[in-house]
């Protein structure tokens, strides 16, 4: 079986491809190591989401979500960074801080105990904090956004071992980050980092879109892009990137305006 850094690469190998195979073709795999899966794929959001164990419920539209910083610039001149993976009710709406008792302040030592230091790495590349303190922001994220998917409780795993749950929250995000890279789709597209050039929010769309098969949404700050929202469905456990299928995303989202938009250099 594929290791998970394997299969990131593989995944991600696939949506280089996705000019000449469609996303329905790509269609990633199902979860090779979830538990309580049935034999059928049953997608979160859909009438037959009704474990919430076997499928991510009520938040079931999960956001993969990226900053671009650049005043101060935060992390590689050539990359996007981090901000979280967020489970939404499927109407776009949410709730977060869901369980009290999984709190946790100490996710480098929780991943270092692990031995998931690869995602360790990743993480202090590229999920960075504007304050500088980066394991309080992954702290915020896991408390906020990762005690919320309902698939990652205790008591879904057949074989629970302490802060598990964790682990997978922050292996997933990392996983999902190294496959929907941002700044690659823009720069497919010719849409690069410049002190003068503006783009269209339609060619920053349509570029994500033709990386991806489904576009991300944006958020400016101003004029300027700041972030990225990328949509997804789950089959099964979300205890890796193959249990995430890209979707539509919600449009109401779009936070630029429609012409004259700003990608700063870091």
């Amino acid at each position: 079986m594929l290791s998970k850094k394997a299969l990131v690469g593989v995944l991600a190998a696939a949506i280089g491809l996705i000019g000449a195979v469609s996303a329905e073709q790509i269609a990633f795999l199902p979860p090779t190591n979830s538990s309580r899966l049935d034999t059928e794929e049953c997608l979160s959001c859909t009438s037959c989401s009704n474990d919430a164990c076997n499928t991510n419920t009520p938040g079931g539209l999960l956001l993969l979500t990226q900053f671009w910083d650049y005043s101060p610039p935060i992390g590689p001149s050539d990359s996007w960074t981090i901000h979280g993976l967020w489970p939404d009710f499927c109407n776009g709406k949410w709730v977060g801080d869901c369980d009290k008792s999984r709190v946790n302040n100490r996710i480098a030592s929780i991943l270092n105990d692990a031995g998931a230091t690869d995602v360790l790495d990743t993480m202090n590349q590229y999920w960075l904090a504007l304050d500088g303190n980066d394991q309080r922001l992954w702290s915020h994220e896991w408390n906020k956004h990762g005690t919320c998917v309902s698939t990652l409780r205790p008591t879904c795993y057949e074989n629970y071992t302490q802060d598990q749950d964790v682990v997978d929250f922050f292996s997933t995000t990392v996983g999902l980050f190294e496959i929907y890279n941002i700044h690659q789709a823009l720069a497919e597209a010719d849409i690069t980092p410049s002190s003068s050039q503006t783009y269209s929010l339609q060619q920053i769309l349509d570029a994500t879109e033709a990386k991806f098969g489904k576009a991300a949404t944006f958020k400016c700050r101003g004029s300027n892009l700041n972030e990225a929202w990328i949509y997804f469905h789950t089959v099964g456990r979300s205890t890796d990137p193959s249990a995430f299928r890209i979707t539509d995303p919600l449009t109401e989202n779009n936070r630029c305006p429609s012409t004259g938009i700003r990608y700063p250099p870091k």
